[in-house]
């Protein structure tokens, strides 16, 4: 965030808890916080993009309008929209499963998996769907980009080039992030530097949990690429070894929630109200 923003921010985070006559001013602050996180991302990502244009020698601006028809080719396709109707009667499902069966019952899980499932099979035939028109929409973004102009002139290395560009645009994110951070942790009238520590604790606390789902999660994906390899391109054949996959991960998330949840609550606890600032 520029110096601009954070001045900006700054006043309205004061400005928040200034206004007693304010209804929600803790919320109304994180909100406009929040948005400047997400404008300071998208000022990343075109920095970014800017720099891998300028990398293969491409004028930005061209390959920008490149990237707009792409993204309108790709929303053309209806996936989006294919892909928001399997949530939205996911949704549906797991609020039938919740009205149907009594709370931590085996049922109301078994209903609930058997929705995600369905979910999952359903967005991955929306895909399958889809998948002719997404290869031409890259067909057509690469041809479009191909015949833009020069940019400023060449590079000497193109691939240290891009890594370079990926280097800036991670730090670019972890800057908005932190940035971010400090903003909630000023709306919430808490010491930043406190709830930093209080954040590293719980990424201590996460990273042995993480690791375990992770090694899990590897363990499904390599179950499934060996069958997969074993059905011989036919589609039910891998349909069904996807989809015994999602169950995988699945429950290797479930398994590994109740360790997130701990974190998550000794993450609360840490904070308040040890990190609580004294009011303005």
């Amino acid at each position: 965030m520029n110096a601009l923003l954070r001045v900006a921010v700054s006043l309205a985070v004061a400005g928040a808890f200034a206004a007693p006559g304010w209804a929600g001013g803790v919320g109304q602050c994180i909100t406009m916080a929040s948005d400047e996180y997400k404008e300071c991302k998208s000022d990343c990502k075109e920095a970014f993009q800017a720099a891998k244009d300028a990398c293969t020698n491409k004028d930005h601006v061209c390959v920008d309008a490149c990237r707009e028809g792409r993204a309108s080719c790709i929303e053309d396709t209806g996936l989006e929209v294919a892909i928001d109707a399997c949530n939205d009667g996911r949704e549906v499902a797991v609020a039938t499963c919740k009205s149907i069966y009594g709370p931590d019952t085996p049922e109301r899980d078994q209903c609930i998996d058997n929705a995600q499932l369905d979910a999952f099979q359903c967005r991955d035939g929306a895909r399958e769907a889809a998948k002719p028109s997404l290869v031409d929409c890259r067909k057509g973004f690469k041809a479009c980009r191909d015949v833009c102009p020069a940019g400023a002139g060449p590079v000497v290395d193109v691939k240290q080039c891009r890594l370079d560009a990926t280097v800036a645009y991670k730090a670019c994110q972890a800057a908005c992030r932190e940035d971010f951070q400090l903003d909630k942790d000023a709306c919430r009238n808490l010491d930043h530097d406190c709830v930093e520590s209080c954040r590293t604790a719980r990424e201590l606390c996460k990273d042995p949990v993480q690791a375990t789902l992770e090694t899990a999660v590897a363990a499904c994906k390599t179950t499934r690429d060996a069958v997969v390899a074993l059905c011989n391109g036919e589609d039910g054949c891998i349909d069904q070894a996807q989809a015994v996959a999602f169950q995988c991960r699945d429950a290797a998330r479930e398994v590994a929630q109740p360790g997130f949840t701990a974190c998550r609550d000794a993450f609360k606890a840490c904070v308040r109200p040890a990190c609580a600032t004294p009011a303005p």
